[in-house]
């Protein structure tokens, strides 16, 4: 979940609490991160250069300028559309807000109640939609799993997974190529998978270095039924994010 394509994050929100875990995530899974404390914050910081802005993330409930204001600033500016935006709120909010989001050319909603892999999976599915796409849908987790590294047994979590495979969060650095035994549960089915797996690429971290630090599996031996389960569990959960979207 570290990605070697850095990009610069824009996070605007009067929250310090949440400006720092933004941003503490962010840098973590290997972005550039500035953050301002409102809108005219942001507005300022776009006159002086929007193309150095590849994403940003708008709080919408600030004082004096809030997030509308922006959006709409952005919008009579002509930048709507160079940059993706993602709304951040801490409301659940209405369909009216919702469609004005759409029409202010809002790239997404995510709320405060978020992990940092939600936070990941959204931003890269903005940043890198070419890439997400491919292959089977992932979905943003956070699960205990066991695995077998050699003769040793050890206990990890999952930080995303998908019906091909997932990605670990170890304590241990794991080199490409290797071979692990897990056992995981999926919540609603009734039964244990197991399953080997193997080391496809790693991020040169572990797991007591960095948030995200571990190392991305490919299934080997996925037996058909349980491959059906965990396409259907992703589907479901993943239909669930989409309120937000």
């Amino acid at each position: 979940m570290i990605t070697k394509e850095s990009k610069n994050i824009l996070i605007a929100d009067d929250s310090e609490f949440f400006r720092i875990k933004l941003s503490d995530i962010l840098s973590e899974a290997g972005h550039k991160t500035t953050f301002v404390n409102n809108g005219r914050g942001v507005i300022e910081g776009l006159k002086k250069g929007s193309e150095e802005c590849d994403l940003l993330m708008l709080d919408l409930q600030m004082p004096d300028v809030d997030g509308f204001a922006v959006l709409e600033w952005i919008k009579e500016n002509g930048l709507t559309g160079k940059f993706p935006v993602l709304a951040v709120t801490g409301v659940y909010e209405t369909v009216d807000v919702l469609e004005r989001l759409k029409r202010l050319g809002t790239a997404g909603l995510m709320t405060k109640a978020f992990s940092p892999e939600q936070v990941v999976h959204r931003v890269n599915l903005l940043l890198f939609p070419e890439k997400i796409q491919r292959g089977e849908p992932r979905l943003p987790v956070s699960m205990p799993v066991d695995y077998t590294l050699g003769d040793a047994s050890h206990t990890g979590y999952l930080l995303n997974l998908s019906s091909g495979g997932l990605f670990l969060h170890a304590k241990q650095e794991l080199k490409p190529d290797t071979v692990l035994r897990f056992k995981f549960a999926l919540p609603g089915y009734d039964r244990i998978i197991v399953v080997n797996g193997m080391v496809k690429w790693c991020t040169g971290l572990t797991g007591e270095e960095n948030l995200f630090g571990g190392a991305g599996i490919a299934f080997l031996d996925l037996s058909s039924e349980n491959k059906e389960a965990l396409r259907q569990f992703v589907k479901r959960e993943l239909n669930k994010l989409k309120i937000e979207e």
